[in-house]
């Protein structure tokens, strides 16, 4: 739902006399008018949804990731990721492999507020992944936090 921002520089000053009678007269006092602020526009608390954050990715090792996580928002927020300790900006790309794998703990923020959500991301490893001592059989051919 919409919220109204106590920035200044986003508001607009307007001047509404008093109305005594039932037509409008501008004649009164400028002491007597009401002071009202009106938003330039809307402001709205960030939000993360699953069409522009999903909360499970699957990447390719070796090949080229992409964490996707956007927030919507006005004024747009802020967003971030990070998986222990380890920062990963969204929408940057990345050779992906093993170590990418996990869960990344996502936060878009404003001056209204900060939204959360946990994205899981997958990363299909190679053939050579038997190395590792996974059972491939069982597990199939995705791996998370980084081994089979």
């Amino acid at each position: 739902y919409p919220t109204f921002s106590q920035s200044l520089s986003q508001l607009f000053l307007v001047l509404f006399p008093p109305f005594p009678g039932p037509f409008p007269s501008f004649s009164l006092s400028p002491s007597l008018l009401f002071l009202v602020l009106i938003p330039a526009f809307p402001t709205v608390k960030p939000r993360l949804d699953i069409e522009r954050c999903p909360p499970q990715q699957n990447w390719t090792e070796g090949q080229e990731g992409i964490l996707t996580c956007n927030a919507t928002g006005t004024p747009e927020p802020q967003v971030w990721c990070s998986k222990d300790g380890n920062s990963l900006k969204p929408g940057t790309r990345h050779p992906a492999d093993r170590a990418h794998a996990g869960t990344y703990l996502c936060r878009a923020s404003s001056e209204l507020g900060t939204a959360e959500r946990n994205v899981t991301v997958w990363v299909q490893c190679e053939s050579g992944a038997r190395g590792l001592g996974a059972n491939w059989d069982t597990l199939g051919s995705w791996g998370s936090l980084g081994f089979l």
